[in-house]
């Protein structure tokens, strides 16, 4: 193709040509196939052109606002710096065509063929893309934010520090696409395939995803939870995820639902008739249901987030969940004899020590391991404002005893700071009622802790400084011995 200068002007007699009709002009082209068509700098604003032959045209700084190139064919066309804004491109034909730092703002193109087009530095904000075919187009630095880009064909595209604010990408392929730096906060991303993707550095603030939405062998070093740059994950500057890790975490993460409850929360019935529908998912899926947080609302009403497997009814689950936790929360005398017959049960579901996990209001769950010497590590970030937490906290698959080694060694240690012993008694209970907010399973033991000091107050070989400890972080979650 012939090369075609940026600042060359309008061929005049071309665009008077172009003017008296697209069929006339059409005509003139399949005549002459050589000539080389310049039409740049021209004003083309509400002309009909649908259907126009504009084929390796050089159209840069054009103006073409509010035009119907509805099925035009602009492939291998140069459009630098033009403006089509609010422009009709329906099945438009612009494969291969050169956009760069084009304004496509309010476009419609709805099924136009843009494959390996070149929209580097463009704007598409709010326009309407929905099936258009873009693969292995080049889209770095471009601004599609609240744009349409339902169904749309992205596949192996150059996305990097593409700004999807907002926009809506429902069932889009964007497989093997380079994300790196794109900015997805508030994005809609449900059934949007990402296989293959490279994510790194990119912000997922606020992105909605579910179920369907495909991350599989997705490339992540780290990605942001907010815009600009900022609340990194991992959130160790010197640490990147694992291969596979970023995936696993987000199809942890993905499968949540929102239990809702009304005039505050009763703990141990949450805990009891968290157990008792476990049972069922775990005896039907081979898996279980997990509580990754939970969010005061304010007028007595609570958000708790949990997962659920895939593949699991979640509605079955999630009002089998709801009718246990009413029964329980109203039945006092049930709550006793649960209390008295599953204390057991819990430590047979205690996770593992050794964890970090990191909770965003992404519901990102981030976890590695971490050697405490045989105590467990658990870390809370709340972006949204919220408290941070950090510190060794004692491994609660173990029983009051051996446990109290861990808690006086944890009270040490913080008076070796120069803080008093009640200082530390309060942290550390801080700390464990702050696990067993956010894990039922640790709440249980907790309480059996609890009735052990209650029951066995004079058989245990607890020093009264650890004694102190467990009934301070029953209190501070409500819960009298």
């Amino acid at each position: 193709k012939p090369q075609q200068t940026e600042l060359s002007m309008a061929d005049l007699e071309q665009l008077e040509r172009l003017k008296q009709g697209v069929e006339a002009w059409n005509e003139w082209r399949k005549g002459s196939p050589g000539v080389k068509v310049d039409l740049s700098e021209s004003n083309l604003h509400e002309i009909n052109l649908k259907k126009v032959n504009l084929a390796g045209a050089n159209l840069c700084k054009t103006y073409f606002r509010s035009t119907d190139l509805e099925e035009a064919n602009l492939e291998d066309a140069v459009l630098i710096a033009a403006d089509f804004s609010l422009v009709r491109l329906n099945n438009a034909l612009l494969r291969r065509t050169n956009f760069r730092e084009a304004n496509l703002s309010g476009a419609i193109l709805r099924d136009a063929d843009l494959e390996e087009a070149k929209l580097v530095g463009a704007c598409l904000r709010k326009a309407t893309l929905v099936g258009a075919k873009m693969n292995g187009a080049d889209l770095r630095l471009a601004s599609v934010s609240e744009a349409d880009l339902v169904f749309v064909h992205l596949c192996e595209a150059k996305l990097t520090e593409v700004n999807f604010s907002q926009a809506d990408l429902y069932g889009a392929d964007l497989s093997r696409a380079d994300l790196a730096g794109a900015n997805f906060r508030r994005t809609q991303a449900q059934a949007t395939n990402f296989t293959g993707a490279n994510f790194t550095g990119a912000c997922i603030k606020d992105w909605n995803i579910n179920s369907q939405t495909k991350l599989d062998d997705v490339e992540c070093d780290y990605i942001y939870l907010e815009y600009p740059d900022q609340e990194r994950r991992p959130s160790d500057p010197n640490r990147n995820f694992e291969p596979g890790e970023f995936t696993k975490l987000f199809q942890e993460a993905r499968n949540t639902f929102d239990l809702i409850l009304h005039n505050g929360i009763n703990w141990r019935a949450f805990a009891f008739a968290f157990n008792e529908t476990n049972t069922k998912v775990i005896d039907e899926y081979g898996d279980r249901l997990f509580l990754r947080g939970y969010e005061l609302l304010g007028d007595g009403m609570v958000k708790l987030k949990i997962s659920y497997p895939e593949g699991t009814n979640r509605q079955k689950y999630q009002n089998l969940l709801e009718d246990n936790y009413e029964l329980l929360k109203e039945n006092k005398g049930l709550l006793k004899e649960n209390i008295r017959l599953q204390v057991k049960n819990y430590e047979n579901m205690l996770s593992l020590p050794g964890q970090v996990t990191v909770i965003g209001n992404n519901n990102l769950v981030d976890t590695r391991n971490i050697n405490t010497g045989g105590g467990s590590y658990y870390e809370t970030i709340n972006t949204g404002g919220g408290n941070y937490i950090q510190g060794n906290y004692v491994n609660m698959s173990q029983d009051l005893t051996e446990a109290a080694g861990q808690i006086q060694e944890l009270l040490t240690q913080l008076q070796k700071t120069g803080v008093t012993v009640e200082t530390a008694q309060e942290q550390v209970a801080t700390d464990l009622a702050n696990q067993a907010k956010s894990d039922p399973t640790v709440m249980g033991k907790l309480v059996g802790w609890g009735q052990t000091l209650a029951n066995k107050a004079g058989e245990t070989t607890v020093s009264e400084a650890v004694k102190a400890v467990v009934p301070m972080a029953l209190k501070m979650l409500g819960i009298p011995l």
